[in-house]
């Protein structure tokens, strides 16, 4: 993989992520609303911390080492149908039981993390290292 970022925005890409990847997925969408579950209703595990809080990042930490604002749709694209088709695996073997959601509903959200958020992320990093 090509390294056109920095440890820095590595590290707060992923930092930052998983803050609200946990925030996000765990508190608000399988907690308060309570949309979906991961593995066990009850009872949560190593499987639930890794999809929350490692696979999420790892995939913005990939996109931004992919990043170019010239070229910028084919990777927003891409990663947003990887994301997909991420969360439909888990839907289809079974470790993620819906509840009143469905998989199609992510898709705008992940658009927007890809095209938006996170190069917005990255231009404030890089602006901040600036100063």
């Amino acid at each position: 993989m090509p390294k056109h970022i920095s440890w820095k925005v590595t590290y707060l890409t992923f930092c930052v992520g998983g803050f609200i990847a946990i925030l996000f997925d765990v508190i608000i969408m399988s907690g308060w609303i309570d949309v979906f579950d991961l593995g066990q209703a009850k009872l949560p595990g190593l499987g639930d911390l890794i999809c929350y809080s490692v696979i999420a990042p790892c995939y913005a930490v990939i996109f931004l080492n992919y990043y170019q604002p010239e070229r910028k749709w084919m990777p927003v694209v891409l990663f947003t149908l990887l994301s997909f088709l991420s969360e439909w695996m888990l839907v289809k073997v079974g470790y993620m039981k819906l509840k009143g959601w469905n998989t199609w509903w992510p898709l705008p959200v992940y658009f927007l993390i890809f095209g938006f958020w996170l190069p917005l992320h990255i231009r404030l990093i890089r602006k901040a290292s600036e100063n």
